[in-house]
């Protein structure tokens, strides 16, 4: 199985789990686990999750509200570089007005 086949499964699974708990709990809830804007924004119009949740994706994005605000694309996370102990991958990643030119 390629691996897009494995992602494609995986984000079939979360979001079917994720709408599972929205039928099931009627109480404010925030969605979370792999969502990107375009996924996060027809979660919301559907209904499907009061609030989602970015969580990986702040790590290589200390500005991951202006990004999504602009349109801009997030910058990429170094894997080898999380929960490693180090400020590598933490601290160092450009922030969008630096990589724009603004």
């Amino acid at each position: 199985m390629e691996i897009e086949e494995l992602a494609g499964i995986a984000n079939d699974f979360r979001h079917a789990a994720a709408n599972a708990m929205r039928r099931r709990f009627t109480k404010t809830y925030i969605a979370d686990n792999g969502y990107d804007l375009e996924l996060a924004t027809s979660q919301l119009a559907d209904s499907k999750a009061d609030l989602i949740a970015f969580g990986r994706p702040f790590i290589a994005n200390p500005d991951l509200v202006e990004r999504l605000q602009s349109g801009a694309l997030p910058a990429e996370i170094n894997p080898a570089t999380i929960y490693g102990g180090g400020a590598a991958g933490y601290t160092d990643y450009p922030r969008f007005t630096e990589t724009s030119g603004s």
